[in-house]
């Protein structure tokens, strides 16, 4: 380039009016885990998009003072069962921008991810949810099935109904599938895949019938596939655990082990040294933890089948009833158990969830369940309980290592089956505008196991860069949520050994 060149395009270049950006979050100690960048900057946002961070200057329609707090990416939550605009309220006044259903999964997902769309606060997915499809591949559960179909035309997927009727499928939990049903069970996996599902949630742990060959079968369809499986593992401790790692390592699957700490119990630590040498020798297995030392499930499941007590190394007065706060007896325990209903398990101890936090190869997943006054607190806290406890107050590991747990980790789990996820998890120019603004100084989760509160100490999140927090209070009727789904052509294996896409 000549030198009259180059003074034209500085001349043509300094004419130009200085950009407006619809926002501007000025000030803030920006923190973004992927590249390490922890500095004060202003970040200027149009539409949904970060466009420009910069330590000069920006002008803005909108300009928001944050000086004095972090500006992180918005919070990536890899393992929610609360998926309704009751419960996003509370998650997003955690932190959580990206809220997804993967260890359980949805069943009917095309239908699901139509129904939030343009009307959800946050950002949503799922994936394929093994425990259902395995049921609808036996053909004495075809009426079930159509009934579901029929609840969800009438009254939505927020249908008293449609868990009732769900739950019938129960007993299939029990069974095992024939030869004929695991092939129908694959093809119908195929085709959620083909919906926007993004992986295959296993939490075989809640159906015993299921047996070592068809677990492995999924994972085998998991690796043609090239997606994740999410699993609940088999059981409780490391036998489970092992199960998954070696249909892991046998088949190809990439693997996420879901809760390792209300799963591997006093086992963690052997846990977390399996997924770090798995990830030493190459494999793609990767774990989470979240914050507590109580789970939370339902109490009819096969988790409380008899031998729960040995199992779990608890008894009845450790178990308190979601709904009203108390501990149970052997005799209301029973009687629980045949209504059916949500529970709160008391079954860890703090070392344990310690360990969990503090080992680099985890992430922070809440676990969080559906809405309910007295659900368990993780629904609401979890994040703000690690960056409040474990952070500020416990000082188990540094801020920005929390951060990566949060964001660019859960992230980049996602990347290879929804390349639109390389757009979370980061606070850098061209990233979606989802971004968590809060008071390191503050922050704190408030929820207990006395019932639901919101987190403190989170003045501002946006999602997709319209404000769904604001000056610490849920902003009403906004819904930038969008489908987060999977991008693949799921392929099926041909009579020549040769694949073809369905």
């Amino acid at each position: 380039m000549n030198k009259l060149c180059a003074v034209a395009i500085l001349f043509f270049i300094s004419c130009q009016a200085p950009v407006t950006y619809d926002i501007v979050l000025n000030g803030g100690r920006v923190m973004d885990p992927e590249s390490g960048l922890d500095a004060q900057r202003n970040i200027g946002i149009i539409g949904d998009k970060i466009v420009k961070i910069s330590d000069s200057e920006l002008n803005g329609t909108e300009v928001i003072e944050v000086a004095g707090l972090v500006v992180a990416p918005g919070f990536v939550d890899l393992h929610v069962h609360g998926m309704t605009n009751r419960a996003h309220r509370y998650q997003v006044r955690d932190g959580v921008t990206t809220a997804l259903e993967l260890e359980g999964g949805k069943p009917f997902l095309k239908d699901w991810l139509a129904s939030k769309s343009g009307n959800s606060i946050v950002n949503f997915g799922a994936t394929v949810p093994h425990g259902s499809i395995r049921a609808m591949a036996m053909q004495e559960y075809s009426h079930i099935v159509q009934a579901a179909r029929i609840a969800i035309d009438k009254e939505g997927f927020e249908s008293p109904e449609l868990m009732k009727i769900m739950l019938n499928m129960g007993r299939s939990g029990y069974q095992s599938l024939s030869d004929e049903n695991i092939e129908r069970m694959k093809a119908l996996i195929l085709e959620e895949l083909g919906n926007g599902a993004l992986g295959i949630g296993v939490p075989v742990g809640y159906y015993p019938g299921a047996s070592h060959n068809e677990i492995y079968r999924v994972y085998e369809l998991a690796a043609e596939q090239n997606v994740p499986v999410f699993s609940h593992t088999r059981g409780f401790g490391m036998p489970g655990i092992q199960e998954a790692i070696a249909n892991a390592l046998s088949s190809g699957a990439p693997l996420h082990i879901v809760h390792a700490n209300s799963l591997s119990l006093g086992d963690i630590q052997v846990t977390l040294d399996m997924v770090a040498s798995a990830q030493e020798r190459g494999l793609d297995v990767t774990t989470e933890v979240y914050p507590y030392t109580a789970a939370s499930t339902s109490i009819e499941t096969a988790i409380f089948d008899e031998g729960w007590q040995e199992k779990l190394g608890i008894s009845y007065g450790d178990i308190q009833w979601e709904a009203t706060g108390e501990r149970l007896t052997e005799e209301t325990f029973n009687e629980f158990r045949l209504k059916g209903g949500t529970v709160i398990i008391h079954m860890m101890k703090p070392e344990w969830i310690v360990a969990g936090i503090k080992d680099k190869r985890t992430m922070i997943g809440s676990d969080g369940m559906p809405y309910a006054p007295g659900a368990h607190p993780r629904t609401a806290g979890t994040f703000s309980r690690v960056l409040g406890r474990y952070v500020r107050e416990q000082q188990v590991i540094g801020l920005m290592d929390a951060l990566k747990k949060m964001t660019i980790m859960p992230a980049k789990r996602l990347e290879a089956v929804s390349p639109m996820m390389k757009k979370k998890g980061r606070l850098q120019e061209g990233s979606d505008a989802d971004i968590t603004i809060f008071d390191p100084e503050t922050i704190i989760d408030k929820a207990d196991f006395k019932g639901l509160q919101f987190s403190e100490g989170i003045p501002f999140v946006l999602v997709n860069g319209v404000f769904v927090v604001r000056d610490g209070k849920n902003v009403e009727n906004v819904f930038p949520g969008r489908p987060v789904v999977g991008e693949i052509t799921p392929t099926t294996v041909v009579s020549d050994g040769s694949k073809s896409q369905l």
